[in-house]
């Protein structure tokens, strides 16, 4: 096999995989998978930053009236944007000229290798992003993902818009210390709901509250016996799951410890561009070393349009 040859093998077999890859690391954690589920992973091309319209008020001209009367045209307010910064990460994919050289001629070997490798990045890219997902943004100089840390409070500035001057972008937070109760996830779930709908759809935890939910389970709550949709889902893709007024809760060994998130996936998004979205660039050898090296990019952030439509519980404990 010629030398040139090599390199194509190699871009051609990567690139072909990127479906896969993207289907593995949005099919590996319960969060990710469910917003697949949803439509909720969304691709955009381009931009300075990610922009989310919101509204957060009423019409009040929305009124009865009765024949000729004056009809009011009040201008109104309530609508509103955030935006959220592009988040970028890469893993690199290596291949050595003594690798290639070993396997020369040998074009199963040569696939056998770089599959191998793209295991190892794949895993590894997914490892960051999953920790980026629990994150406040705030991680490796703020280059990490604007995470479920930064997204579910009830306080600080968010999206560009400060919480503490605009109530309404404010999630539920009950962060009082002690051991998690049914009582709280009541309040938490009913809070974050609107007009009992709009609801939390994914509850996120840790193991050890997982478990605690499933020590406090009575005759009211569902233990898979006849899982919903959203539940049957992640079960089949592999995923622990329970449910809690009949909607999914799974545990991540990477949620922040003592937390507990109610999630409504129908106001979160992963915005991903276009051109990043797990993208495989082709191996190329640089000039200083004896060896091929490709990188997969992603490029992207979790967004959110109606904060209150979130809560957490945090410091709870078994």
């Amino acid at each position: 096999m010629a030398d040139v040859n090599v390199g194509l093998l190699l871009s051609t077999t990567l690139k072909k995989y990127n479906k896969t890859l993207t289907d593995n690391i949005h099919n590996s954690h319960a969060v990710y998978a469910a917003l697949k589920e949803r439509g909720a992973i969304k691709e955009e091309d381009g931009g300075e930053r990610i922009v989310e319209p919101l509204m957060y008020g009423k019409n009040e001209t929305a009124k009865s009236y009765s024949g000729y009367e004056v009809l009011d045209t009040t201008p109104q307010e309530g609508i509103d944007s955030a935006e959220f910064n592009w988040k970028q990460y890469s893993v690199s994919i290596a291949i050595s000229g003594e690798e290639e050289r070993k396997n020369s001629g040998r074009r199963e070997k040569i696939i056998d290798i770089l599959e191998a490798k793209t295991k190892q990045a794949e895993m590894s890219l997914r490892e960051k992003l999953v920790e980026g997902l629990f994150s406040d943004g705030t991680g490796n100089a703020s280059k990490d993902l604007t995470g479920l840390k930064a997204m579910v409070l009830d306080s600080g500035t968010y999206g560009g818009i400060d919480s503490g001057t605009y109530t309404w972008w404010r999630a539920y937070v009950e962060s009082t210390a002690g051991a998690l109760t049914l009582a709280q996830m009541r309040t938490a779930f009913n809070t974050a709901s609107k007009g009992g709908k709009d609801h939390p759809n994914l509850i996120v935890t840790t193991q050890t509250l997982y478990e605690k939910y499933e020590s406090l389970a009575t005759s009211t709550i569902t233990l898979n016996a006849t899982p919903t949709a959203g539940t049957r889902k992640l079960l089949d893709l592999g995923f622990q799951v329970q449910e809690y007024k009949g909607q999914p809760m799974a545990w991540d060994e990477n949620c922040n410890s003592t937390y507990m998130y109610f999630l409504n996936l129908n106001h979160m998004k992963l915005v991903v561009h276009k051109d990043a979205n797990f993208k495989a660039s082709d191996f190329v050898k640089p000039e200083n070393q004896d060896a091929r090296v490709a990188q997969i990019l992603f490029m992207g952030n979790l967004t959110c349009n109606r904060r209150k439509a979130f809560a957490l519980l945090s410091n709870k404990t078994a």
